[in-house]
C-alpha cells in the first residue's frame, strides 16, 4: 500500500542585508529507515508573508501580518502537519522520539543534514525542544558535533538515534544531531523555527557520519521516485503571499503546465546548473564571462535555493542590473518608484529563457517605493542564486537520482 503526507506550512519574512545573505548557505542531513511501506509521496503546503520592517525613505516600520494558505483536507491515508515558515525558511512540524515530540525544523535545499535543539539548550520564548529523558526509544551516542549554519553561526551539540516522524512516514532508530548550544546562532532566539532538515544534493555527510536525507529516503526504498519539488503560492505587494506545498517522491500536475526543461548539475555540492546568459531588456548583464576571473562558460552558475528569499548574484552585476534599471540601494536592498517601468530580467539556461516581468521583480510595496527582488550576494563571483522568488514564478523539481533540476511554468490556483 502507498501512503501520502501532506504538510501545511506558513512563511514570514523579515529583512536585513545580512539575513539574507546567510539564508544562501544554509542546511542539513535527514536519515531514514524504511518500515515496509513505501510512501507514493509526502506533500507540504506552504505560504508566506511580508518582511517583518523595512528601513527606507518613506517606509514605515511596521510588524508583519500572516496570511495563510487553505487548509488541506484528508486525501485517503494522507496526513496532515501543520507548518509555519519564518523569514522565507520554510519550516514544519515533525515529530521526534517515542511518543512524538513536535519539533519544527525548517526545509532547506542547501544543507545535507538534521538537528533539532534538546533541553539542555536553556531555550524559551517560542522553541519546542526535545527532551530525551522523556522518549523511550533514545539512544545516546558518543562524540560531539560541530555544524555550520552558514553566516548565521554554529551550534553545537551530541549525536542520537531515536525515531522521527513526518507525517505518517516513521524513521526508526533514526541518527541525528541534539543541539545543546545555539548561543552563537544569530536570529535564532525569536526564529519561529526550532532545527533544520536539509534537502541537499549530497551523497553523504561528513558532518555527522550518517547518509543525508534524500540519500536515506532513497535507500529506505520511501518514495517512488527519488525526486521533491515546490510549490509557492503568488504574492502581492500589499497582501502578502498565497500557500503551497512540498512534494517528496514526485510531482504535482495542478502545479505546473507544459513540459520540464531538465539540466544536469554541474556541482558535488549544491543544486547548481549552468546559466547561458543573464540579460536585462534584451541586454547581455555582463559582456562575457571573460569578466570574472575563472568563470563558468556564457552566464555563469545558478544554484537553485529554498533558503534564499529574493534573486541573489554577483555584485558586480546587480550593481550593474541596478544601473540599467534606475535603482537605487538602501540599507542592501534596491528600490525604485512603483511607477517607474522595468525591463525584462532573463536567465537562459537548458534552451530556455526563465524571464522575471516588472510584476515579478516588485517584491513589497511602501508608498510609492517598491523593493526589487534582486540583491547582492556582497562579492564578485560567477554564480546567481535563484531563491523563492525563482521558485515561486516556476516550478521547480529535484532530482536527486539524475542529479539534475528540472523547470516548469508554474501554475497558480
Amino acid at each position: 500500500a502507498q501512503a501520502s503526507a501532506h504538510f501545511h506550512l506558513r512563511a514570514l519574512l523579515r529583512d536585513s542585508r545580512s539575513g539574507m545573505a546567510a539564508l544562501a548557505v544554509l542546511g542539513l542531513v535527514l536519515v531514514v529507515q524504511a518500515l515496509g511501506m513505501a510512501l507514493a509521496s509526502i506533500r507540504v503546503p506552504i505560504a508566506t508573508s511580508m518582511p517583518r520592517r523595512l528601513q527606507l525613505p518613506g517606509f514605515q516600520k511596521e510588524n508583519a501580518f500572516l496570511k495563510p494558505s487553505a487548509p488541506i483536507t484528508e486525501n485517503g491515508s494522507a496526513a496532515n502537519v501543520p507548518l509555519d515558515v519564518q523569514n522565507f525558511l520554510y519550516h514544519g512540524k515533525i515529530q521526534v522520539g517515542t511518543p512524538g515530540q513536535s519539533i519544527s525544523v525548517l526545509f532547506l535545499t542547501s544543507f545535507n543534514y538534521f538537528w533539532v535543539p534538546n533541553v539542555d539548550a536553556g531555550l524559551t520564548g517560542n522553541h519546542s525542544v526535545f527532551d530525551a529523558s522523556q522518549s523511550s526509544t533514545h539512544v545516546p551516542l558518543p562524540g560531539r558535533v560541530v555544524l555550520s549554519v552558514g553566516s548565521l553561526g554554529v551550534v553545537t551539540g551530541g549525536l542520537c538515534r531515536d525515531d522521527v516522524s513526518i507525517g505518517s512516514l516513521t524513521l526508526a532508530n533514526y541518527t541525528f544531531a541534539e543541539v545543546d548550544n545555539t548561543g552563537l546562532l544569530q536570529r535564532y532566539e525569536n526564529a519561529a523555527w526550532d532545527g533544520i532538515l536539509g534537502l541537499g544534493v549530497a551523497r553523504s555527510n561528513g558532518a555527522v557520519g550518517v547518509p543525508t536525507p534524500m540519500e536515506a529516503l532513497v535507500q529506505g526504498g520511501l518514495l517512488d521516485k527519488p525526486i521533491f519539488a515546490f510549490h509557492l503560492g503568488r504574492c502581492s505587494l500589499e497582501d502578502g503571499c498565497l500557500g503551497g506545498e512540498l512534494v517528496l517522491g514526485g510531482v504535482e500536475a495542478e502545479h505546473y503546465s507544459g513540459d520540464f526543461t531538465f539540466m544536469n548539475l554541474v556541482r558535488d555540492d549544491s543544486w547548481a546548473i549552468q546559466l547561458d546568459a543573464v540579460t536585462v531588456g534584451g541586454r547581455p548583464l555582463r559582456s562575457s564571462s571573460a569578466e570574472l576571473e575563472g568563470a563558468a562558460p556564457g552566464g555563469g552558475v545558478a544554484v537553485v535555493d529554498s533558503g534564499v528569499p529574493l534573486l541573489m548574484g554577483p555584485e558586480e552585476d546587480v550593481t550593474r542590473l541596478a544601473r540599467m534599471v534606475g535603482a537605487a540601494s538602501v540599507n542592501g536592498l534596491y528600490v525604485v518608484r512603483c511607477d517607474k517601468e522595468l525591463p525584462s530580467l532573463v536567465f537562459s539556461a537548458g534552451g530556455r529563457d526563465f524571464s522575471f516581468n516588472a510584476e515579478d521583480l516588485r517584491v513589497l510595496r511602501r508608498g510609492d517605493w517598491c523593493v526589487l527582488g534582486v540583491q547582492s550576494l556582497g562579492f564578485q563571483s560567477d554564480a546567481w542564486v535563484l531563491g523563492l522568488a525563482f521558485m515561486r514564478k516556476y516550478y521547480v523539481q529535484f532530482d536527486w537520482g539524475a542529479r539534475r533540476i528540472g523547470v516548469a511554468e508554474g501554475k497558480q490556483a
